[in-house]
């Protein structure tokens, strides 16, 4: 989620305008894309009335639309961003979102923005660090075809992207429980699941004791966090940045975990 304090400034809205505008007008041969991309937004994001827009009239639905998009309340364009990314009745063609899925951080990066897109949604990451972390935690779970693990990492991200007030308790629980869903896996899939602990495969896995002192501490304070059953200690919920940083964590051991196990034979 981006910072409720931090929503996008004149100058961001306006390089994320010409950034939409640039790549669906350069595709648009056909001229009609505006059109869709304003009926399916009305339907589906904005919920108007379809009936009164230009529906023959490509460069009115341009124009309707850009009036749309600078109406919104500042946090909404992420909202609206992520729709279009993410929404097969947004109407913008797969080649369209690839080119702005390219150049968004980019753009993001060069206006000082809070926030980076990872999976078509607008995660609040600290630094760049911590974005690869979770970017590379997915990798690896798709790798070694963990699909619950990488289930309860985008969930993760999702609460930790929801607008106006980021879900930090769900965060923490989903990056845990991604934790979980690995050492289970690794452990080879038997007996009761172990939240908030690596330990069922640090003997096997030979982490080394000052390591995995560390990592069970933090493990334990997450686990204190999510609000799942058999925590420590049951806490209030995290703070924001606390909760970016448990979510960041999980996501490294996850990644610490699949790169000491070989990966599965291909074919």
């Amino acid at each position: 989620m981006a910072d409720s304090a931090s929503p996008p400034a004149s100058s961001l809205r306006n390089s994320l305008w010409n950034l939409l505008y640039r790549i669906v007008s350069a595709t648009d041969h056909s001229r009609t894309v505006w059109t869709a991309v304003l009926r399916g937004s009305c339907l589906a994001f904005f919920k108007e009335p379809i009936d009164d827009l230009p529906a023959a009239d490509n460069d009115a639905s341009r124009a309707s639309f850009r009036e749309r998009f600078f109406a919104l309340p500042a946090p909404r364009v992420y909202d609206l961003f992520e729709f279009l990314l993410g929404d097969d009745r947004a109407g913008l063609k797969e080649v369209d979102r690839k080119l702005i899925r390219r150049s968004l951080n980019e753009i993001l990066e060069q206006e000082s923005a809070p926030v980076r897109l990872l999976r078509d949604r607008f995660v609040p990451l600290p630094d760049s660090l911590g974005f690869d972390a979770v970017a590379t935690a997915e990798e690896q779970l798709t790798l070694f075809d963990l699909a619950a693990g990488g289930r309860h990492l985008s969930s993760a991200l999702a609460f930790l992207s929801r607008r106006p007030d980021a879900a930090t308790r769900d965060a923490v629980r989903e990056a845990l429980l991604a934790v979980a869903a690995v050492v289970r896996s690794l452990a080879g899939g038997t007996g009761e699941v172990a939240i908030g602990t690596v330990s069922p495969v640090a003997g096997p896995m030979e982490i080394p004791a000052d390591l995995l002192a560390g990592m069970e501490a933090t493990l334990r304070r997450s686990h204190a966090l999510s609000g799942l059953p058999g925590a420590p200690s049951a806490e209030a919920a995290a703070s924001l940045p606390e909760a970016r940083f448990l979510v960041v964590f999980c996501s490294s051991v996850v990644t610490y975990l699949l790169s000491r196990r070989e990966p599965p034979p291909r074919g």
